[in-house]
């Protein structure tokens, strides 16, 4: 999933848990804004756009979205938080590594969102780059039993055909190094 405690990792892993997907690798969670495109469902590998929305947006904030930081002061990768509730003037986010202490709720902070000049602006502590929208049309579900099952049948094909690969290979290494012994014992003999 990516490096513990993390924010990145926590992203990934919440996008595993909460809609049966994953994303692209990236070196930071900076890097999420530009790079990413999409989420892929693990079961299928059917690929969901993302949508960028800069803070200042005419959009408002969409729940089940990421929130992402610039690197700033504080941040040398940048930030990435879920965002778990959209309420009337303010979001509340699940992150990790930001602060160290016990969530009394499914949320870490509550930040507040700003209607200004016809748009919204979430107005955190830090700079904001804005929110990624996973455009799914609610397609996307939590993991349960049956994708779990859909996984590791797959996992299983993968191993079966790498395993072939491997004896496979294996027989043709063996069948090179007799011939190279067999050619050789005739040279130097």
């Amino acid at each position: 999933m990516g490096l513990k405690w993390q924010c990145v990792e926590y992203a990934r892993r919440w996008t595993f848990i909460r809609k049966s997907s994953t994303f692209e690798s990236v070196k930071g969670a900076n890097d999420m804004w530009d790079q990413l495109k999409y989420v892929e469902r693990v079961d299928d590998n059917e690929k969901f756009q993302l949508k960028r929305h800069e803070n200042g947006s005419p959009n408002p904030p969409v729940n089940e979205s990421y929130l992402i930081y610039p690197i700033q002061k504080d941040m040398p990768y940048g930030h990435v938080a879920v965002i778990v509730d959209v309420l009337p003037n303010s979001i509340r986010i699940a992150e990790q590594n930001f602060y160290f202490h016990y969530w009394p709720d499914n949320y870490a902070r509550r930040i507040s969102v700003v209607f200004r000049n016809g748009l919204y602006y979430i107005e955190d502590q830090y700079k904001v780059y804005g929110w990624i929208e996973i455009d799914d049309n609610k397609q996307l579900q939590p993991l349960d039993q049956l994708t779990i099952t859909k996984i590791q049948m797959k996992n299983e094909r993968i191993l079966d055909s790498s395993s072939s690969f491997f004896y496979a290979n294996i027989h043709i290494y063996y069948c090179f190094l007799f011939v190279v012994l067999f050619i050789s014992h005739f040279m130097f003999s």
